[in-house]
């Protein structure tokens, strides 16, 4: 009996380049973001974040954005910051 249908016999569905898939899944995620603007809070009330931990927020995704080629204006700062359009 072949893998494929000892799968189906189970209820599983055979694989399909689930890393293929993943990976075109990441990347329409990432083209969603063209264009706009990303607010990135960190920390909560009871556990601010430093200002390190903002600058190393910073820092990934101002690399995740330049390695996969995404032009998004994103500001990272902690929590308590709300932005109101007037």
């Amino acid at each position: 009996m072949s893998k494929e249908n000892s799968n189906k016999e189970k209820g599983k569905n055979p694989p399909s380049g689930g890393s293929n898939v993943k990976k075109a899944i990441e990347i329409k995620k990432f083209n969603d973001l063209e264009g706009r603007f990303l607010l990135v809070r960190v920390g909560t009330d009871k556990d601010p974040a430093t200002e390190p931990q903002i600058k190393d927020i910073e820092d990934k995704l101002i690399k995740l954005f330049k390695d996969n080629n995404v032009n998004c204006l994103t500001f990272v700062t902690h929590h308590a910051v709300d932005v109101v359009l007037l």
